[in-house]
């Protein structure tokens, strides 16, 4: 091995010296020049090569490499020149903008009724921008341009070059007239070549502005190019700020680097080793440095697998805290905090365990950006909980919260993985709870009293339902659940919409508390065969919609039903309904029934082809659709014919039927 593959071994790894040896040979002929163009464009790191052959890009690695020199001419370096050099060669003078007052201080060019929308302000937050300005600009007039056309010498005397922040970078180049001229903001037709060749390269090279259809460009997933030319792997980026190992940011492409006898950098934090003061490199609240207390004293270990922080605050108590070997948090042990605030570790993906021993409270947004990571969580104390808490999580499989009683909305909302959930005191739970969960089979909550929207939608494994003290339900309850078997809610009293959408198996319903169902309650239920809801008064539309095997309806409390009530319930035999007065837009779908018990009817409209094959008890009718129907009843109590139909021989025997209803069906006719 030469002296130059041991220093590539060095910083880069043994199996990226292996792959320089077998695919860089012809390079390797000129001392020296393969290590150059490593440390030029990759700082030095002992995971790229992993990461080159992981996404597949081994042959996109080399052609890059290959780009930068001339084998034929005896692998001659390529230089490529900086944005200002090239824009210097055509007459221009180049400036970036870093702030507001930069940018304001181009508007002197630009004539009254022709400034660019850049200059009303806020543009920097979405763009990276660029001045480009001719340096013979003072004799380029107005004035001499009475028909002005888009890139004519002095539209293009001053052009502003704007790349979006995002991971597009699309361009857009805009020119001094604004809109005065047809599509002034694709001047050049935004293709920074048509300027001066090879300038679209060198914005790449030297600001890490690569923009989306750019071809041939190297790019790897978790790296970032610096406008150094290199590229940097990074831990994360927040607002196209880059935090990577090694005490590196990359700050809009600028390079920072933190003397490590000083400074260590974790997460998004930074810990001065001389102070042993801790501070966010965030502008957003996060609530983790609050966590800690007043520090008195800090030590630095490094075990085998990852570096250990214990902190000694004033109050006496220890934090501990583990990173990996890129500086991320893995593990947070803190005795010390009893009331977490909002943002805690907003940011944070690696932690994988979490120990709040004496928290009672946590607001809002707790660990939401930690989807793939966190696997253990301990909260013995914790008594209420904000709103999206663990949201996105992926990674844990039980919860066990023994001491909570209130949970805010967006509670694991998206977990994938979580198979059982308890939480044995608690009693309100807001909106999305558990949502998009595909795995849990088994809840523990048995004082529950209310729950939001959403909760548990779209879950396929729980098969059972029990919540003895749940009173108040919101919509979708467990939507798209086509799973549950049983249900035991002896004291819900409210239930919002699309109650148990959509689940198929399902057969006895038993909600005897219950007074009021919003729209969708079991719509599209195929099995139930037993509902059991003595006290419903209220109810919304396509109550039981396409249920295919319920055969009695009875719901002694019920003061009125809407539309699409029991559509499509072909086998209803008895409909028990003594308090309804009024009927209309229901049993569409159902051809016949046997018995209709009506006790206060006042007006129904039958659905055309509708029949009441034996009993009729409506005593209080004035209005029907269609009389003929009456007549055809063969026992029929109603005013509404002259005649009331023969009931001599009828011995009615339903359970719930009072004794007036009896007697009165009971009764030979007038």
């Amino acid at each position: 091995m030469n002296e130059e593959l041991k220093i590539i071994k060095k910083k880069y790894g043994e199996k990226m010296m292996h792959f320089c040896r077998d695919y860089f040979a012809t390079i390797l002929e000129t001392d020296g020049l393969l290590l150059k163009l490593l440390l030029d464009n990759f700082e030095p790191s002992h995971d790229l090569y992993e990461d080159i052959i992981n996404q597949n890009k081994e042959d996109k690695f080399k052609n890059y490499i290959y780009t930068f020199v001339d084998v034929e001419k005896n692998n001659e370096i390529k230089v490529i020149k900086n944005p200002k050099e090239l824009l210097s060669e055509v007459g221009y003078d180049l400036y970036e903008c870093k702030c507001e007052e930069d940018i304001q201080k181009f508007k002197k060019y630009y004539a009254k009724g022709e400034e660019l929308c850049t200059f009303n302000g806020g543009r920097l937050d979405r763009c990276y921008v660029f001045f480009a300005v001719k340096k013979n600009i003072s004799e380029i007039k107005r004035e001499d341009y009475p028909n002005p056309e888009r890139q004519d010498a002095y539209g293009t005397s001053v052009i502003s070059i704007q790349f979006t922040k995002d991971k597009t970078h699309t361009l857009s180049i805009k020119n001094r007239y604004n809109h005065h001229v047809n599509n002034p903001d694709s001047t050049f037709s935004n293709n920074l070549d048509n300027i001066v060749e090879g300038l679209t390269e060198s914005f790449s090279e030297y600001y890490g502005l690569i923009q989306q259809h750019s071809n041939g460009k190297f790019e790897l997933k978790d790296y970032v190019r610096a406008n150094d030319g290199k590229f940097y792997k990074y831990n994360l980026e927040i607002d196209n700020v880059y935090y990577c190992p090694n005490n590196i940011i990359i700050d809009n492409f600028g390079v920072k680097r933190y003397d490590k006898e000083k400074y260590l950098i974790f997460d998004y934090f930074i810990l001065n080793l001389e102070t042993k003061k801790i501070k966010k490199l965030i502008r957003e609240n996060d609530s983790f440095i609050h966590s800690l207390g007043k520090i008195k004293k800090i030590t630095i270990t490094n075990r085998k697998d990852y570096k250990e922080l214990l902190i000694y605050n004033e109050d006496g108590f220890i934090i501990t805290i583990n990173l990996d070997k890129d500086n991320n948090i893995i593990m947070v042990d803190n005795p010390y905090i009893k009331g977490i605030k909002e943002n805690y570790l907003f940011y944070n993906r690696k932690c994988q365990k979490i120990y709040l021993s004496n928290v009672e409270r946590i607001s809002y947004n707790f660990m939401p950006d930690n989807n793939d990571s966190l696997e253990e969580i301990f909260l013995p104390k914790c008594e209420t909980i904000g709103d999206d808490f663990l949201c996105f999580n992926n990674k844990l499989k039980s919860i066990y919260l023994p001491n909570v009683t209130f949970i805010g909305n967006d509670f694991l909302c998206s977990n994938e993985k979580i198979k059982s959930v308890s939480l044995p005191k608690c009693r309100e739970i807001g909106d999305n709870f558990l949502y998009y969960d595909f795995t849990c089979e088994k809840m523990d909550m048995p004082m529950l009293e209310k729950v939001g929207t959403n909760f548990m939608a779209e879950n396929g494994k729980l098969e059972t339902i029990n919540f003895p003290s749940l009173v108040s339900i919101g919509d979708d309850f467990l939507y798209d659940n086509d799973k549950i078997k049983t249900m035991y809610l002896p004291n819900v009293s409210y239930i919002g919409n699309n109650f148990l959408y959509q689940n198929i198996l399902i057969e006895d319903v038993s909600l005897p508390k219950c007074i009021e169902v919003k729209d969708g309650f079991l719509h599209s239920n195929k099995m139930c065969k037993k509902l059991d809801m003595p006290m419903l008064e209220k109810l919304g539309l396509y109550f039981m919609n396409r249920n295919e095997n319920l055969e009695t309806i009875n719901l002694p409390s019920l003061t009125y039903i809407r539309e699409h009530f029991m559509y499509l319930n072909n086998k209803v035999k008895t409909v028990y309904l003594p308090n309804i007065k009024y009927i209309y837009g229901c049993f569409f779908g159902v051809s016949e029934i046997e018995t209709a018990i009506l006790s206060n009817l006042i007006s129904i409209n039958f659905p055309q082809d509708f029949k009441i094959t034996k009993y009729l008890y409506a005593p209080k009718l004035e209005k029907v659709s269609d009389i003929s129907l009456l007549k055809d009843i063969p026992y029929c109590y109603t005013p509404l014919l002259e005649e009331y139909c023969n009931t001599e021989d009828l011995i009615f025997d339903y359970e719930q039927l009072s004794l007036e209803e009896n007697d009165n069906l009971n009764k030979k006719s007038r």
